[in-house]
């Protein structure tokens, strides 16, 4: 009987550790957009799309970010994700006391997975800019790949990306590079609450009007993500605190709102 009672404790004690581990939050990467209205850190695109992996037929996020190095920024951006893959979306910036209003529209396609949400990710994307009332446009074609990993015990969102500004304006021989991660800040103390953003990228998130010189040397760009309604399915709640070009004596601060659903 003694062994009986004690086979029915350690049984208990395993549908209880199983249950428990059943209730707890998953540890997949949670999503955002940038500074410029694309899923990813701060001016680099991941391969991700908003709310993937959720059987999203379409998602509306929309933010704000302000900047200012010396000089202010404002850059209201909008973000439409369609069918889990695939990504439109665009942001127009002012640059405080210039007169010069930009703006870009984006478009991202995520090819692998195909559908689902998978530990690695690829991506091919690309966006137009009117910079300075039509005096300047530009292009920009990349491939973006992510891979999901844990970091001492705390998931993080490995992004690259290699792409090609073109345009007038731009360098021939010139190539963008960035390469940054999302990281799940010392989950046990935040609860996923807060996420620490680091990049460093050779381009802006719009070319040669924004709160960083990365064209000409590169900028280390970092911050925090506060995800307010992560919990929630349908909606989405970020606050952003930013450090622009975190190394160099032109360095500035950003910060922002995101605010999304989806359907």
């Amino acid at each position: 009987m003694q062994f009986n009672a004690l086979v029915r404790v350690a049984t208990m004690k395993k549908i209880l550790i199983f249950a428990a581990l059943a209730a707890m939050p998953s540890l997949s990467a949670y999503t955002s957009t940038n500074m410029a209205g694309q899923t990813g850190l701060i001016s680099t695109p991941s391969a991700r799309i908003v709310w993937e992996g959720n059987n999203s037929t379409a998602a509306v996020t929309a933010g704000y970010s302000y900047a200012n190095n010396g000089t202010g920024y404002h850059a209201p951006n909008v973000n439409v994700a369609l069918f889990d893959r695939f990504e439109v979306g665009g942001i127009f910036n002012s640059v405080g006391g210039s007169g010069n209003n930009d703006f870009m529209l984006h478009g991202k396609l995520r090819f692998s997975p195909w559908s689902g949400r998978g530990n690695s990710a690829l991506a091919i994307g690309g966006n137009y800019q009117s910079l300075e009332p039509g005096a300047v446009t530009v292009g920009q074609a990349y491939l973006a790949a992510t891979y999901e990993a844990n970091f001492f015990g705390m998931e993080a969102d490995t992004s690259i990306v290699l792409g090609k500004t073109f345009g007038s304006a731009t360098r021939s021989g010139d190539l963008d590079f960035s390469m940054g991660f999302d990281l799940n800040f010392f989950p046990s103390l935040f609860n996923g609450y807060v996420r620490w953003l680091n990049e460093l990228a050779n381009y802006d998130y719009l070319y040669g009007n924004s709160p960083t010189r990365a064209l000409s040397r590169g900028a280390f760009n970092t911050g925090f993500r506060i995800p307010i309604l992560k919990h929630m399915s349908n909606l989405k709640f970020d606050v952003n605190i930013k450090m622009t070009d975190a190394l160099d004596d032109d360095r500035g601060f950003a910060a922002g709102a995101v605010f999304g659903a989806r359907f």
